[in-house]
């Protein structure tokens, strides 16, 4: 599924919930500036359809995103990433994310047989490939 540039997923065999996997999809999506403030998400049918999920749990994932004050929901027009999410400038909220996305990414690279090793390697190749 995607936004102007903007990717979201769902991996079934994770173990993380659904609704989890499109709040840090999304927040990593504003964090890279793939989604911008003030740009709309899909509509909770739409993205519900497009991942194959029940609407309620998109539901749930744009209401915690609510709440955080990551997004705004304008009733009758949708929701839209907020003027100033806070994602990348609260220290807190980068940690956090931060460390969701590691535990969910060494539980995908374990499931799949990576090392550690092979781990860290494949990451310092991507930072000298940015540089």
């Amino acid at each position: 599924m995607t936004w102007t540039g903007a990717t979201i997923s769902i991996d079934t065999r994770s173990g993380v919930p659904f609704y989890r996997q499109i709040i840090n999809q999304v927040l990593l999506n504003i964090a890279t500036g793939r989604l911008r403030p003030g740009e709309r998400l899909r509509t909770v049918r739409q993205l519900a359809i497009d991942l194959q999920v029940n609407p309620n749990t998109v539901s749930r994932a744009y209401r915690e995103l609510e709440i955080r004050e990551v997004v705004t929901t304008q009733r009758g027009t949708g929701t839209f990433v907020a003027a100033d999410p806070g994602v990348a400038k609260d220290a807190a909220k980068r940690r956090e994310f931060l460390e969701e996305f590691c535990n969910e990414f060494t539980a995908e690279a374990g499931k799949l047989g990576f090392s550690l090793a092979e781990l860290v390697e494949a990451l310092r190749d991507r930072l000298c490939e940015r540089r």
